[in-house]
């Protein structure tokens, strides 16, 4: 967690301050302090506050000297300071400059939730021990924290629409890392940069499109792009050499790709695929923020459904979403890998999860469904095994709906089909007698038809096969009496299930 308004109140050099207003920006992060004078409470202070860069996120330091009788110009300079981004104001010397501070101006810090301390009254006080220490305190928490991504863009949303800029995001990036940061085009265009120091902007940005930085500074390079943001070149450089961790690059990279994507045009969509692909590639942390930024509730998304179509696949999605809206106000559905992926939650009712499940039942698509995934690995770990195994275990159940459990049956037997015939042999085995059998070739379809196609129903079976009922019993009976036993009850039907769909799975193995 980085340094917090709260944390502030706690060192040293402010003890005997306290938050006069404010008191819902206690929990704002704190990037840098300065001090902030003014002259006179005229033209030339207005232009003055227009020039100066305010970075967002800093405390201020000022005794409101020059306008120390002046409640609206306080009063004006709070706002002005709160649209600027900054968190808050330490106010010196009050009593000796500003006699007290007035009701309207507490009342304009806590509409804006701006914080503003009130500082001990004494003289003897240096703005200086302020700042030394909440520099250092700004540095060691942001050396200590394990990650920034969400304060960040937490920090970007209380911003006014106006501040909630690239710019603002690089700035911010900027004072976290010490370093300078570049978004460039495709073609080498800088687009966007953030100098540290300060002040350096035209000559890294000469260098950045000459291609030439100095050999001995910290260079790193990589893209950023995504669903609905054009790609960009983000370039990180240190001056002084020291390169960055790696997780600080990779929470640099993900705030300014979840930024992009937030506040793009399309960001309700772009957000909704960044949520699929951070719950498909089990990355929890980054699914926890995202849902938490848009009151998702991802622990309850316990469904899978995996749709996939010889049709095309982004005219599918749409007709997907268009289909399911009626029941899912909000749905959590993309496409990744080349499938659609659509999470659902249980506890819709199992009469909505049957009727969104019979919606994208179509005869040209197959569909996979898995349920009671329990976290991000689990949920990981089923897409795999659908993606590996749904269009052979398709063909092998001769259906185009199927379990997380079909597929997973399937999936039991390539391993031992990888060990070779030795192994192979030993699942087969039980089917030797029936093979030996005069009559073989039509009891082994028989028994092929019973147990994989229609779940022991001598009924289906005698349907598929265009026979009469009683023939598939009396063939069911011969069975049994070549095995001794009852073919239709475990563990002989267990056994002989697996002799089934193995030599199925080999058969289409052989047909391609």
């Amino acid at each position: 967690m980085s340094l917090t308004v709260r944390k502030v109140l706690e060192l040293p050099s402010l003890r005997g301050a306290k938050l006069a207003a404010g008191a819902s920006a206690l929990e704002r992060t704190v990037s840098s302090v300065s001090v902030l004078e003014y002259s006179t409470p005229n033209e030339t202070q207005n232009r003055l506050f227009e020039a100066i860069n305010f970075e967002g996120n800093e405390l201020v330091i000022t005794a409101f000297s020059s306008i120390c009788d002046d409640v609206e110009a306080q009063k004006n300079a709070i706002r002005r300071l709160s649209e600027a981004g900054e968190v808050g104001l330490l106010l010196y010397y009050v009593g000796t400059f500003v006699p007290y501070i007035a009701e309207d101006v507490l009342e304009t810090a806590d509409s804006l939730n701006f914080a503003l301390i009130e500082m001990p009254h004494s003289m003897s006080l240096r703005y200086s021990d302020a700042i030394s220490e909440i520099s250092e305190a700004i540095l060691k928490e942001e050396k200590e924290e394990s990650n920034f991504v969400t304060e960040i863009l937490e920090d970007v949303s209380l911003l006014p629409p106006e501040l909630r800029s690239v710019s603002t995001v690089l700035r911010m990036l900027r004072d976290r890392l010490r370093a300078s940061l570049i978004l460039s085009d495709t073609s080498g265009n800088v687009i966007n940069i953030s100098t540290f120091p300060h002040g350096r902007e035209n000559e890294l940005k000469d260098c950045m499109e000459t291609g030439a930085p100095d050999s001995s500074w910290y260079v790193f390079r990589t893209v950023i792009q995504g669903k609905g943001i054009k790609p960009l070149t983000l370039t990180i450089i240190r001056e002084n050499g020291s390169p960055l961790l790696q997780h600080q690059i990779s929470m640099t990279v993900e705030t300014l790709h979840l930024f992009l994507v937030i506040w793009s045009p399309n960001h309700g969509e772009a957000i909704i695929a960044e949520l699929v692909r951070a719950i498909l590639q089990d990355e929890s942390l980054r699914m926890r923020r995202l849902a938490a930024m848009f009151s998702i509730d991802v622990k309850s998304l316990d469904t899978m459904f995996v749709l996939r179509s010889r049709k095309d696949m982004e005219t599918m999605l749409e007709k997907v979403k268009t289909e399911i809206s009626p029941y899912v106000s909000r749905p959590i559905v993309d496409l990744y890998n080349g499938s659609i992926v659509l999470f659902l939650a249980s506890n819709l009712g199992n009469g909505i999860i049957e009727a969104i499940s019979d919606l994208l039942s179509d005869k040209d698509c197959l569909l996979a469904k898995a349920f009671d995934l329990r976290d991000t690995g689990e949920v990981r770990k089923a897409f795999l095994e659908i993606q590996a195994s749904m269009s052979t275990a398709a063909r092998v159940y001769g259906k185009n709906v199927l379990n997380l459990a079909d597929i997973q049956l399937v999936n039991c037997f390539f391993p031992i089909i990888e060990k070779g015939e030795e192994e192979i042999a030993k699942v087969l085995s039980p089917l030797r007698i029936i093979e030996e059998s005069e009559d073989a070739e039509i009891l082994m379809q028989t028994l092929e038809t019973f147990f994989l196609d229609t779940d022991l129903s001598t009924l289906q079976t005698s349907k598929l096969l265009n026979v009469h009922n009683n023939t598939v019993k009396y063939r069911i009976r011969r069975i049994s009496g070549l095995m001794h036993a009852d073919i239709a009850k475990a563990p002989q039907s267990v056994v002989l299930y697996r002799a089934m769909m193995m030599r199925r799975i080999l058969s289409l193995q052989g047909s391609g």
